[in-house]
């Protein structure tokens, strides 16, 4: 016999539009996953393009990284990004909204492909049901990499018929331009192809060029999340540095790859560490305090999270025309379109220095040719996931663990979230973070 309205509180809503859902994914993913500190920063500071040198940073470049470290990007992942992900899917189901469940489905796969990257096998299948099953089971990554591609299959079918009619807003990256979040589909398949070189060898190389051929043709179509320059509207690494302004500088291995091309980034990636200009890295478990620190590229307060941009497509292109039989000139030619590509999003474009990089070149062929890709796509995806990644997946650069370190070899992954082992007895045991995912 009570008005079932008379308690509802207008300003704790139980329902949200597809907008605000996506809007905060969008955020979430960006924010803590792409660019968040527990999730980017160990990557580089692993990878040595930057090192930590005071406070928990020292600790964590020295490879001292615990279970609890790492709890936040999970829960952040799962009862953040995912799930969000579900409810705007199931929301676009109900309401015949093929952009939206597009998206939702190019999230869905993106988190989960930064997840098993770091951590190989995680919960999937049976992941996202609350009460119903709080101690899923883990799926294999190999499992989980087959997953994404059907994610991203079934998001270029509804991209591709979706046009903005059914558009109402919310969306941070490319406001609701299908055509672009299906470029950033098929982006995003050729990153995965790649991943899978050393399982699929050839087929994977091919694919990943036919996905190429479907996605980005300049910088202005990068899939990104753009930041604002006040409060909490700012980057997460500037966040960071502003905090703690004494733990991060850069890593003595960029630093130098910089000088020795005399490479125009070299501005923007880092302050000089002297008023005569000069640029210093820090070694890895020296604790130089008096290196540089990262510079506007990386840590300016509105410097976006990049998720994947036209300049890494076109490194992965030139590695996959190489290991196909391309022609070394075209295979060249490429890799110095993605240097440009690069020096433009990073604002110094230097069209004399471009073309006596290409003198440079002009010999490579092979194995040097593959270094010298592999090199540039290092400094290109400068804190960037993906430069993580390929590290992993190559070797290269060839790096020297940090002789501080906990362990002898440099970490190739995350441990489990103490919450996943106290709590979920299905969570793999016995991992190391030396050792290597599956792909």
């Amino acid at each position: 016999w009570i008005d079932p309205e008379i308690n509802v509180d207008p300003d704790q809503p139980v329902d949200a539009a597809m907008g605000p859902i996506l809007s905060a994914l969008e955020a979430t993913i960006a924010f803590e996953i792409v660019g968040g500190n527990d999730m980017q920063r160990f990557q580089s500071m692993w990878l040595q393009q930057i090192d930590g040198v005071g406070g928990v940073s020292r600790a964590e470049s020295s490879y001292f990284i615990l279970p609890s470290s790492v709890s936040t990007i999970w829960n952040h992942a799962y009862a953040g990004a995912l799930m969000d992900a579900r409810m705007l899917r199931d929301k676009a189901a109900s309401e015949d909204s093929p952009i939206y469940h597009g998206i939702a489905l190019i999230m869905t796969a993106y988190t989960l492909g930064q997840m098993t990257d770091v951590w190989n096998d995680i919960p999937w299948t049976e992941a996202l049901q609350g009460r119903d099953n709080i101690q899923p089971g883990y799926d294999s990554q190999e499992s989980i990499y087959q997953a994404i591609q059907d994610l991203l299959n079934e998001a270029v079918t509804d991209l591709n018929n979706a046009g903005n009619s059914n558009y109402v807003g919310g969306d941070f990256i490319y406001t609701g331009n299908a055509g672009n979040w299906l470029k950033a589909a098929h982006a995003l398949k050729a990153r995965y192809a790649i991943h899978l070189t050393s399982k699929l060898g050839q087929d994977a190389y091919m694919e990943a060029l036919d996905e190429l051929a479907l996605s980005f043709t300049d910088n202005s179509e990068d899939m990104q999340f753009n930041y604002g320059t006040g409060g909490f509207e700012t980057n997460p690494f500037f966040q960071f540095m502003s905090t703690y302004p004494n733990d991060i500088r850069m890593g003595a291995i960029l630093i130098e790859l910089l000088k020795s091309y005399d490479d125009p980034r070299i501005s923007v990636y880092a302050y000089p560490s002297d008023t005569l200009g000069n640029y210093t890295g820090s070694e890895p478990g020296s604790g130089n305090t008096q290196a540089s620190t990262p510079g506007p590229a990386v840590a300016a307060p509105d410097v976006p999270s990049y998720f994947i941009t036209y300049a890494e497509l076109l490194f992965i292109k030139a590695e996959a025309m190489l290991m196909t039989g391309y022609d070394d000139e075209e295979v060249k030619m490429v890799l110095a379109d993605a240097i440009s590509a690069s020096l433009e999003k990073n604002g110094v474009m230097d069209t004399a220095w471009l073309a006596d990089y290409k003198q440079q070149i002009g010999l490579l062929s092979g194995d040097e040719l593959f270094k010298e890709i592999m090199t540039q796509k290092y400094i290109a995806t400068f804190y960037q996931p993906e430069a993580y990644h390929s590290w992993r997946r190559t070797g290269i650069p060839e790096l020297t663990p940090n002789p501080s370190g906990a362990t002898m070899q440099i970490p190739r992954r995350f441990p489990y979230p103490s919450s996943e082992q106290a709590l979920n007895p299905n969570t793999p045991a016995g991992i190391e973070i030396t050792d290597r995912v599956w792909w």
